[in-house]
Parts: C-alpha cells; structure tokens; sequence
C-alpha cells in the first residue's frame, strides 16, 4: 500500500512538474513556401501586385492541424494598446500592408498570443510556435490613413511568440515601403 501511494505521488509530482511551454517542445519549423501551392510564384522585389495575388493566392496548402509549427515572420498589430499586441498578422515581409501590395491571404497568419506581446519596434521580426488552422477569413485594422481589411488563410491561437534571433527561411523579406531594411 505504501509502495503504491509513493508510485502515485512521484507521477502526479512528475506530472505538476512538467514544463507547460513543453507543449510546442516539438513544433515544426516551416518556411512561408509550405503554406502556399508549389507552382506560386514567391513575392520578389519590388514588390507587385502581379506577383502577390490571383486565384492561387487563396488556395491553402497546410493541413496539418496537429503537428505544431515554428514560423517566423512580421508582426502587424490588429488589436494593441500602446506596446502591448493582443492579435496580430504574421507576415513575410516588412512593412507589408503598409502602402505596399498586401501579401496574398495564403501568406498571411492571424496570431492570438498565450500572453500581450510587447512590440519594441516597428516591423518587430517574432517567431510563433503553435497549431497552424487553415481558414480564410478577414481581419480588420487600423492604419495612420485608416482602416484596412485584409483576407488572411491561416491562424493560431494561444501562440508562444518569442523575438526572433535568426531565420533561414528564403522567403522571409526585409522590405519596408521606405526601401530595404537590414535584419
């Protein structure tokens, strides 16, 4: 009976005890190509709208609703208050929406944060971590010159999101409507 009762014990402690950020420990890393069909054409520079839209910009690729994913892209605040981010857009490019040709909705993820993400700065480069839902849907936010709709074809929510260090994803742009922006 002791025996048992200490068993039961070490699992429950074991079980308080596991890390609960453990939950993404296994989270794919994907570039932004996985979410758009093979024979799409990248978004290249300059930016046009040619080459960010059409009838395959909606058709969305990933599936994988159980596996959780790592991508890395822009933060486009939708809901914020000062520094503090509660939903954003995730992007592949500085600056996009912002007086530059919107990427198509298969390039675009609606993030909720597990917490309010404090942006520091403009074009803030993140890394979300989470399951990734296909579903096109809009989102609407406003812009200095006003408000904007946008039709995105991804989302996740309660996302960790961490400050991205670095990335290899060869889509990941460094644009700004103000020129190239190092990383």
């Amino acid at each position: 009976m002791i025996k048992h009762r200490f068993l039961m014990f070490a699992m429950l402690a074991l079980g308080s005890a596991w890390p609960v950020s453990g939950a993404f420990a296994a989270a794919q890393p994907i570039f932004w190509s996985a979410l758009r069909p093979a024979d799409q054409a990248r978004a290249t520079v300059p930016l046009s709208p040619k080459t960010v839209s059409g009838p395959q910009s909606e058709t969305l690729v990933w599936r994988n609703e159980s596996q959780p994913i790592e991508l890395t892209g822009f933060v486009l605040p939708i809901d914020q208050d000062c520094d503090l981010v509660y939903e954003f857009l995730l992007v592949p490019w500085a600056g996009a929406c912002s007086h530059m040709p919107r990427p198509p909705p298969n390039q675009l993820v609606r993030v909720i944060p597990q917490e309010p993400l404090h942006l520091e700065k403009i074009h803030e480069t993140v890394t979300v971590t989470g399951a990734l839902r296909p579903g096109l849907d809009q989102a609407q936010f406003f812009m200095i010159d006003g408000v904007r709709v946008l039709s995105y074809g991804y989302s996740i929510g309660h996302a960790e999101v961490a400050k991205a260090t670095a990335t290899k994803d060869p889509d990941l742009l460094s644009l700004s409507p103000f020129g190239v922006v190092p990383r």
